[in-house]
């Protein structure tokens, strides 16, 4: 295999990076270059291509949800506003995870026998789960409140439906960034690896499902009225919790990469 060619704007992104978490390297290698410049804001080649397919895809998905105002029995306006919201959110995680992915892919295929053989590194921590509990469990267990005490089933089994998608996705990304094999070569590289890891959990945001409910109650449409303060507090409060899991995430990658700045 040929080995990927590292743009000027990824070493460039990479070493912004290093710097930004207070990391110096004698040089910059491809495999840093490759891994790290993905992480501080460049894009590989043709990103755009699947940014694109991913918006028709979203923007197709809306419609279809749509459709289902011609289901028998259902009526449109008392399903969730909130599908075009979740589409996006979608969308803009299997992007981005999808670049880092692929970037990933190309290092560790680049390493050959020079990869370090090691079980993966850091996992979720504590505020992760709590976000992913509070989002999922927390929102479906007010979404079956919903359907079972108020004729708004509709609303109800339209906005679990579109958790419950969110849910997978989710899933799969952090699938992917926790069962990542180790991708180093010598000690910086394991170490940025391991910082790198928490860093991608971030690319599932578990909370960014729970801001979409917010669209009915600002719209006044669907939601049972009785329930809005419970729906803005739920949101608010996944909200919250990620914010401070993305705080201690990031003391948690400055605590790995302490050891070789």
């Amino acid at each position: 295999m040929s080995a990927p060619v590292v743009t000027d704007t990824e070493r460039a992104a990479a070493g912004r990076w290093l710097v930004r978490h207070g990391v110096e390297v004698p040089t910059l290698t491809d495999l840093l270059a490759l891994r790290l410049g993905i992480r501080g804001g460049a894009r590989p080649p043709r990103w755009w291509r699947w940014a694109l397919v991913a918006t028709l895809t979203a923007v197709a998905a809306n419609v279809g949800y749509a459709s289902l105002d011609y289901l028998p029995g259902v009526r449109g306006a008392e399903l969730t506003d909130s599908a075009f919201v979740f589409f996006v959110v979608i969308a803009l995680e299997l992007v981005n995870w999808r670049a880092v992915r692929l970037r990933d892919r190309q290092a560790l295929a680049s390493l050959g026998t020079r990869a370090i053989e090691r079980p993966p590194g850091p996992g979720l921590g504590a505020w992760d789960v709590a976000a992913l509990l509070i989002t999922f469990a927390g929102g479906a267990a007010l979404g079956v409140t919903i359907f079972v005490t108020t004729p708004f089933r509709a609303y109800a089994w339209s906005w679990l439906g579109l958790l419950a998608l969110g849910g997978v996705v989710t899933a799969v990304i952090l699938t992917g960034v926790l069962r990542r094999p180790v991708i180093a070569e010598d000690g910086t590289s394991l170490a940025v690896d391991s910082a790198v890891r928490i860093q991608d959990l971030q690319l599932a945001m578990p909370a960014a499902y729970a801001v979409p409910v917010l669209v009915d109650p600002i719209t006044e449409h669907a939601q049972p009225p009785a329930y809005t303060p419970w729906l803005i507090g739920y949101a608010v409060l996944a909200v919250a919790t990620q914010a401070v899991a993305g705080f201690v995430n990031v003391r948690r990658r400055r605590a790995i990469l302490a050891a070789v700045a």
